[in-house]
């Protein structure tokens, strides 16, 4: 059965015009690296638009099992590319709202 690694958090009020094209760059390079990124069973981002935190940014990476999570988050963040891309997008968030959370489903 899958998990999923949730992670949540608010981009800071002063770049959000700067996390479209970020956004768009990761899903550019995503699709360019297939091979980085196998083992991903699937990735969504959300946007919470009402209740709770407003803007509320929700990213969900789902894998087959935790391990497989590891080496691929490993594999994944030691590539040059997603590096630079990490780095410019956690200067996009506000630090405080940023949560990493692991999920499995029960039913």
């Amino acid at each position: 059965m899958s998990i999923f690694l949730v992670e949540t958090y608010v981009v800071k009020a002063e770049k959000h015009a700067e996390f479209t094209p970020a956004l768009n760059e990761f899903l550019t390079y995503k699709e360019n690296h297939a091979q980085l990124f196998q083992g991903v069973k699937s990735w969504k981002l959300y946007k919470q638009n009402y209740g709770g935190v407003s803007g509320m940014m929700i990213e969900m990476w789902e894998f087959e099992n935790l391990s497989e999570m590891e080496k691929i988050d490993a594999r994944i963040f030691a590539d040059e590319g997603m590096k630079k891309i990490s780095t410019n997008f956690h200067q996009l968030v506000e630090p405080a709202t940023f949560s990493a959370n692991i999920w499995n489903p029960v039913a």
